[in-house]
């Protein structure tokens, strides 16, 4: 492998979520980890390909994948089928155990993010991590002016203040932005004020759109992306 997928051992070793990065560090200092048989230092680099040991037995170091998906209609965001649906998961080709960063609802279409990273999943869902989050929404009836005033007040969802901006594209259409995201979010701003959304599509989420790919189309998310990705936090 090349050495530019080479990471520092303690960074490795937490990634995989065996412990942390500072346990890890201990662990090294205690001479407690190899690399292919080597006694570990700290600041060795390696990759998935090394056989690590920790306390002499092997850790499994699992290569990490991130995709982008214009998720389409009928597919929810789950990785077990117990239900007999389909899964989000089963449109990427990819034999590693993965899963959605956060859901969108079975009806909804556009971008999310899967991947196997559970550090990234768990950064990119904490409440303070806020991802804008940009959707194109059609509703049954357009909202008075008055309304669309009204609408982009701040108020309660999900007993969480919702900060939210929408914006009125045309006729039935609006773009709304979101920094946080919890069940049913968006159709139940409008139903507050007795709209029923349409149509729901997630633009974008951060700096990601899925504007030139197809409904159902992937494409794996670059390194510089993902790095770009942790830096994101709206303030």
């Amino acid at each position: 492998m090349k050495n530019e997928c080479n990471i520092r051992i303690q960074k490795l070793i937490a990634q995989s979520g065996i412990c942390s990065r500072r346990k890890a560090e201990k662990l090294i200092e205690q001479n407690k980890v190899k690399i292919n048989d080597k006694v570990a230092k700290l600041g060795d680099k390696c990759n998935e390909n090394d056989i690590i040991l920790i306390d002499n037995k092997q850790i499994n170091i699992e290569k990490k994948e991130y995709y982008l998906l214009n998720k389409p209609k009928g597919y929810v965001c789950s990785s077990n089928d117990k239900h007999h649906q389909n899964l989000v998961v089963d449109l990427i080709p990819s034999s590693k155990r993965i899963y959605t960063v956060g859901r969108l609802d079975k009806d909804t279409t556009g971008a999310i993010i899967i991947t196997n990273d559970g550090n990234l999943t768990h950064l990119l869902s904490h409440p303070s991590f806020k991802i804008e989050r940009e959707y194109n929404v059609e509703i049954d009836k357009p909202l008075s002016a008055i309304e669309l005033k009204e609408i982009n007040k701040n108020f309660f969802i999900n007993e969480k203040m919702s900060y939210h901006k929408i914006t009125h594209l045309i006729d039935k259409f609006y773009k709304i932005t979101l920094h946080q995201g919890s069940y049913h979010h968006v159709k139940l701003i409008f139903e507050k004020f007795n709209k029923k959304v349409i149509n729901l599509h997630r633009r974008s989420y951060s700096f990601l759109n899925v504007d030139k790919m197809n409904i159902g189309e992937y494409r794996i998310i670059k390194p510089f992306e993902i790095k770009k990705l942790k830096y994101s936090r709206y303030n």
